[in-house]
Order: structure tokens, then sequence, then C-alpha cells
């Protein structure tokens, strides 16, 4: 949305910029005429002086007076014609007038009331034609130099109706899709919520147990009941960090979800679906909590769920790299994108959730030496106990 608000205001600037250029356009016509009256031997002088600023100056209101300004010269025109025809036609306001005015008619008007326009200026042109010239010959040629104007405001006001249109359009694809992100982002953390149930509820009665053996362990063996204890602190540490990622989702009775443990399985049901996987572990396995063993397990399958459905005939590789501060995923196909499908982009929205509720970042795309990549850093603290 930024871009498309980055985009709006310079499209302001310009057309400011525009319109200003035209309204001074407009003012230099007058002071030119002006200057014309009064540099040259023109009968009817100050009749001429006073009759400028009316045959030029409403065109400024052209926005606010769409169908009036641009008629208003040129029926000035059409009645000075009647006190000072032969000094009117020694200036060259009214060419310029029959050609600025039907363009403003046809670029800030519809198709009718432009027409109706233009026919009103018209009768105004013929008006001029036979007091200044009864032959015609300045009727023709000043209706000439009007339609093709106005047809050029037309088509203009077609052109910028039409990408108005389409920006309107691109704004509500834009809102239609964060909407739909939104959404899956939603429905993701609920179905995170429901998954991680009965790792909660788990941890609750594993500390519920060491907590009984405690008080036991201090009636028979003072000693043994520190270690207890130690243990009960741990897995309480562990189930607090997992309620603050779930505080306020729904509890569900889904079952318990899988884990890297169970990643040969999964391998094995994409290559019998048609997709080659590797998989690589780069450094000792580390024991991880629960809920993040859980998201890590979804990323590669939805990952590989992607490359199957989407990248076409392909291979795909899995590489899990323990440090000593994260689990680094990053699953890549070497394929072109030639599968059935464009996709929701929802399977992207639910990675990064998984991702961020373990306060890690994914980040994925097109690689450069082709196929696609998904990478994702899982920080471990707090995930063991």
């Amino acid at each position: 949305m930024t871009s498309l608000a980055g985009e709006a205001s310079e499209r302001r600037r310009r057309v400011f910029g525009r319109r200003h250029a035209l309204d001074a356009a407009i003012v230099l016509l007058l002071v030119a005429t002006e200057i014309e009256i009064w540099t040259n031997p023109i009968d009817d002088q100050l009749v001429l002086t006073l009759l400028a600023p009316p045959m030029t100056l409403p065109l400024v209101f052209r926005r606010r007076l769409p169908l009036l300004a641009p008629i208003v010269p040129a029926l000035v025109v059409g009645v000075a014609s009647f006190f000072a025809a032969q000094s009117i036609r020694q200036l060259a306001v009214p060419v310029a007038t029959a050609a600025l005015g039907p363009y403003l008619l046809g670029r800030y008007n519809d198709r009718t009331r432009a027409l109706v326009g233009l026919g009103i200026g018209f009768v105004c042109i013929q008006i001029f034609s036979v007091e200044v010239e009864p032959g015609g010959a300045a009727g023709a040629f000043v209706s000439v130099v009007s339609v093709g104007p106005w047809l050029v405001g037309q088509a203009l006001r077609g052109r910028e109706h039409q990408a108005l249109e389409l920006r309107e359009r691109s704004a509500e694809l834009e809102r239609e899709r964060e909407q739909r992100d939104r959404a899956a982002r939603a429905a993701e953390r609920l179905r995170i919520a429901r998954e991680l149930h009965d790792v909660i509820a788990h941890s609750i009665g594993v500390m519920t147990i060491q907590a009984g053996a405690a008080r036991l362990a201090l009636e028979a063996e003072p000693g043994r009941s520190v270690e207890a204890l130690r243990s009960v602190a741990g897995t309480g540490r562990q189930t607090l960090a997992e309620m603050r990622r779930l505080l306020g989702a729904v509890e569900s009775d889904a079952a318990e979800g899988p884990t890297l443990s169970n990643l040969g399985p999964l391998v094995e049901h994409y290559r019998s679906a048609g997709l080659p996987v590797e998989v690589d572990v780069d450094g000792p396995p580390k024991p991880l909590g629960a809920g993040l063993d859980l998201a890590a397990y979804r990323i590669v399958q939805e990952a590989l769920t992607n490359s199957l459905k989407y990248a076409g005939p392909a291979t795909a590789r899995v590489v899990l790299r323990y440090t000593r501060e994260a689990l680094d995923l990053e699953i890549a196909d070497d394929g072109d994108g030639s599968g059935a499908g464009t996709g929701s982009g929802h399977g992207l929205v639910g990675m990064r959730e998984r991702a961020a509720i373990y306060g890690g970042r994914l980040e994925a795309g097109p690689r450069s030496t082709g196929g696609f990549a998904v990478r994702a850093r899982l920080p471990l603290e707090e995930s063991v106990s």
C-alpha cells in the first residue's frame, strides 16, 4: 500500500503542475491580447480592452464549470462581433479561444455535454463569421480549428478514465489480497494453537507428576528432591513459553502433532508421489521444545508440498542445520515452475506465521540457479528445558 500511496502522491503533483501551467498560459494569453490591442493600430481599442478578459479568463474555471467556462469566451466573441467585427478579426485571441475552448470542452465533459458545448460554440463561430466575412471562409477555418482540439480532449478524457478504473481495480485487488492474508494468518494461528494443545497439556501433566514425586522425595530422601524440583522448574519454563505464544488461542482435542523425528516417513511420502527428495543434516541434532519441533516439521511439509504442486519435474533437497543458537531449515527444488496452478500464497503465510511465533524468520523466493527455495531460521532459546 505504501507504493500505491507514493504513486498517488506523485500523480497529484503532476496534475497540480499541469493545471497551474495551463492557468499561467491563459493569463499570458490575456496579457498578449492586451499588448496586441495597444501596440497595433486597431479600431475600438477601448471596447476590445474590456472584452479581452471575458474572452480568456473564464477558461481558468474549467474544472468548477466544465461546460460553461469554455463556452463563455465563444459567446463573448460572437456578441462582440456585432460591435467590433473587423477589429476582432485582427486579433489572435479568437483563434486561440477557438482551439483551447473546444479542447477543454472535450477534456472535462462527457460525450453528450461536450457535444452540446461544441454545438453552441459552432453557432457562435457562424455569427462571428457572418459579421466578419459574409463569404463564410473565416467560419469554416475556425470550425476546422475547433473540431481537432475537441477530439483530442475527448480522447484524453477516455484514457484518463481507463487509467482511473485500472488504478481503482488494482487498489481493490490489493485490499482483497491483504484481507486474504489476514484471514490466512488467523486460520494458521488457530490451527497451530490446536496442534499444540496436547503439547501444553502433556507438559502440565509431567509437572504434576514431578511435583508429586518431589513431595514424596522430601519425605523419604530430601537429597533426591532437588533434582525433581529442577525438572519441575525446567518443564514449567518451557510450558510458560508455549503458553505465551498461544495466548488467546482456542483449545481443541486435536491429536498430537508430528515432529522432525517423523521426517523419514514424510520424505518417503513425497518420493512416492513423484518428487525425489534428499535430506541432509548438518551438525549434531539438538533436543527441541515440542512446539518448535512441530513448527519445523510443518515448514518442511508445506515447502515440499509447494514443490510437488508447482515446481513441475524437479528434485528437492531438505537441509537441517543445527547451530548453537538456532535450527536453520532450507528446502529447495530445481523445478521450472511449470506445475499446475498458481497458488494462493497462504502456504507461505502459514510458514512465516509459524516461524514468527517462535521468534524466527522465513524467506522464500526463486533461486538464481533456477527453482524455488524456502529458508527459515528458528532460534533454540526457550525451546528446551
